[in-house]
C-alpha cells in the first residue's frame, strides 16, 4: 500500500512570484552574485540549474539565506501569513507591494521543495545528500535552522509557510536515515552512475528530533488546521524505521489516535464533503496511513507494542473508522492498521527480563477489537461489495480471528474488555442475570474494585450512551454484590450520579434516577 509523494500545495501568492524585485529588499542583505543566480535560476530549468553540484548547493544555501533573512525582518506576521483561499493575480501583487518579505519566504520554500523533489528523482546526477550534507563526513549545513525557526513561531507563524519549512526539512533529514541508503538513486538519466556521498546521521538526530517534537505539538493541538500543517511532514517521516521510531518515543502514537478519534467523531456527523468537526476525510487518510505505517514496528520493538496498547485508543480510533466508514480508502487503511495489529507476535522482541512490562501481542489487541465491537462492524463489512481485494481480504482474515478469539474468551472476560476498553454498547453483559452470576468478580483479583472505579469514570462520559449503561452497571453492582452499596458510595459514585438526573437525555435521566434509588433504597426489588 503506498500513498504516493508527498507534495507541497500551490502557494496562494505564486503569481507574484516572478515579479519580485531583489534589489529594493535590502533586508535580505544579498550579495551582487547572490541576487545574479536567483535570476539565473528564473531564467533556466531547474535541471540545468541542478545540475553541478556546485551550482545546486549555493541556489539552496541562497534560499535557505532568504528564509532566515526574511524570518529575521518579520516575516511571517504580516498580510500574506492572513491568507486562507487562493489570491486572484491582482490580488498577490497587492500582496507583494504590501508584505513583498511574505511573498519572498513563500517563494524560497516553493523553490526549495522543488530543488529537494527534482534531486530526489536522480535524474540530475546531483542527489539531495550531496546539496545539504558538506564536508569529508557529510555534516548537515547549518542554514537548516532556518526552516525551524519558521516552525517555533507557532500560532502566529504563516500556515503555509510552516507546512512547507517543516515538510521541507522532513525530506532534507530522511536522507540521513541509514534506512534510506538503498532507496538513493545510483544513476543519473544518461546511466552515469552517481558516487555515493557520505551522510552524518549523527548530525541529523538533533534536527529530527526538533521536527518530531514540533508534529507532536500539532497533534495535540485541539483545531484541525494545526493537524493540516504538520500531516506533509509526518507522512514524509513514515518513509524510515529510524523516524518512526523516533516518533513512538516521543508518544507519537497517543496523540495520533486521539486525533483519529476526535476526526472520526466530526465525520460521523457533518457532510464528508467539506471540513468536518476536527478533521477532513483526507485527513483522516493520511492520518491513518501514518498509523497503519508504524504498525510496521509492532514485531521487532516491544515498546512500539506498548505505545499501541496505551489507553485502548489506537484499537478504539481504527474500530471507529471502520464502523463509520468515510471513504473506502479510508476503510482500506484502518483495517489493514488492525490486520497488523491481530496477527503480530512478541517472538522477535520481548520486554527485557524482570521489566514489569506486559509483552503485548496479537491476542491483546483482538481482545480490545472485540471490547471496542469491531465484530459488529465487520459483519457490516461482509454485507458490503467492495471491489479492493485487499479489503475483501482483510474483512476475511479478521473475521476469522475475531471469531476463534471470542469464543475462547467467557461472557466475564469480554464484559471486562469493554467495559476497559470505555466503549459501552448494551447487550447481554448488562443485564440483571449477568451481574447475578458475575457480581463477586467486580471486586477484581486484587480486590480494588477496578471496574467499578471504571464504571464511576464512564459517568462523566460525553457519550451519553456509555453513562447511561455505566449508571445501570453501577445500579446492578449494587444490587448483587455484598455491601455494594456502601462501595460506590465510597468511591463518589452516587455525587456524579445525582446530576444525571436532570439531564436533557431522558434514557440517561431514567437510568441514573434508577441507579440513585438502587443506591439509596435497600429492597429495591419491592420499590421497582
Amino acid at each position: 500500500m503506498s500513498k504516493g509523494p508527498t507534495t507541497l500545495p500551490t502557494s496562494p501568492v505564486a503569481y507574484a512570484f516572478p515579479h519580485i524585485q531583489w534589489d529594493p529588499l535590502g533586508s535580505l542583505r544579498l550579495t551582487a552574485q547572490e541576487t545574479a543566480l536567483l535570476r539565473m535560476a528564473e531564467t533556466n530549468p531547474i535541471d540545468y540549474t541542478l545540475a553541478d553540484s556546485r551550482d545546486a548547493s549555493m541556489y539552496a544555501r541562497v534560499l535557505l539565506k532568504l528564509l532566515a533573512e526574511a524570518s529575521a525582518a518579520g516575516a511571517g506576521s504580516g498580510e500574506v501569513s492572513k491568507i486562507v483561499e487562493p489570491y486572484s493575480d491582482e490580488q498577490a501583487m497587492q500582496a507583494l507591494d504590501v508584505d513583498p518579505l511574505g511573498v519572498v519566504t513563500h517563494y524560497a520554500l516553493n523553490k526549495l521543495f522543488e530543488i529537494i523533489s527534482t534531486l530526489s528523482t536522480g535524474e540530475s546526477g546531483v542527489t539531495v545528500g550531496a546539496v545539504f550534507y558538506v564536508g569529508k563526513d557529510g555534516i548537515l549545513v547549518d542554514q537548516w535552522k532556518a526552516l525551524l525557526r519558521i516552525l517555533n513561531k507557532g500560532g502566529k507563524g504563516d500556515a503555509y509557510t510552516q507546512k512547507g519549512a517543516s515538510l521541507c526539512l522532513a525530506l532534507i533529514l530522511l536522507t540521513s536515515c541509514p534506512s534510506q541508503r538503498a532507496k538513493l538513486p545510483t544513476a543519473d538519466k544518461d546511466g552515469q552512475p552517481i558516487k555515493p556521498r557520505p551522510i552524518s546521521y549523527a548530525s541529523a538526530v538533533e534536527p529530527l528530533e526538533a521536527l518530531t517534537a514540533w508534529i507532536v505539538s500539532q497533534l495535540k493541538n485541539a483545531t484541525g488546521t494545526a493537524v493540516g500543517l504538520c500531516i506533509p511532514a509526518l507522512t514524509a517521516l513514515m518513509g524510515a524505521q529510524e523516524t518512526r521510531l523516533l516518533f513512538c518515543s516521543s508518544g507519537g502514537v497517543k496523540y495520533l489516535a486521539r486525533k483519529l478519534r476526535i476526526g472520526s467523531k466530526g465525520v460521523a456527523k457533518a457532510d464528508p464533503k467539506k471540513k468536518m468537526g476536527q478533521a477532513s476525510v483526507q485527513q483522516l487518510y493520511e492520518l491513518t496511513f501514518c498509523l497503519w505505517s508504524l504498525t510496521y514496528e509492532l514485531n521487532p520493538h516491544y515498546r512500539v507494542r506498548q505505545d499501541f496498547a496505551k489507553d485502548g485508543l489506537s484499537v478504539a480510533a481504527l474500530v471507529d473508522l471502520v464502523s463509520i466508514a468515510p471513504r473506502e480508502k479510508v476503510v482500506r487503511v484502518a483495517l489493514a492498521s488492525l490486520r497488523n495489529l491481530a496477527t503480530c507476535t512478541a517472538e522477535e522482541s520481548s520486554p527485557p527480563s524482570g521489566a514489569n512490562a506486559s509483552k503485548f501481542d496479537g491476542q491483546h489487541y483482538l481482545s480490545e477489537m472485540i471490547a471496542s465491537g469491531l465484530m459488529k462492524a465487520i459483519d457490516h463489512l461482509k454485507d458490503r461489495q467492495f471491489t479492493d481485494p485487499d479489503i475483501i481480504e482483510d474483512v476475511d482474515v479478521l473475521h476469522k480471528l475475531l471469531v476463534e478469539n471470542y469464543k475462547d474468551m467467557s461472557r466475564w472476560e469480554v464484559y471486562k474488555n469493554e467495559v476497559e476498553s470505555g466503549r459501552l454498547k448494551w447487550g447481554s453483559t448488562h443485564t440483571e442475570a449477568f451481574f447475578k452470576e458475575n457480581g463477586r468478580m467486580m471486586e477484581g483479583p486484587d480486590g480494588d474494585f477496578h471496574l467499578v472505579k471504571v464504571l464511576i469514570a464512564l459517568l462523566s462520559s460525553r457519550d451519553e450512551d456509555v453513562a447511561a449503561i455505566a449508571c445501570h452497571d453501577i445500579g446492578e453492582f449494587v444490587r448483587h454484590y455484598p455491601n455494594g452499596r456502601q462501595i460506590v458510595k465510597r468511591l463518589g459514585a452516587k455525587e456524579l450520579v445525582m446530576p444525571l438526573i436532570e439531564h436533557q437525555n431522558v434514557e440517561l435521566q431514567r437510568h441514573a434516577l434508577q441507579c440513585v434509588s438502587k443506591i439509596m433504597v435497600q429492597n429495591w426489588e419491592y420499590v421497582k
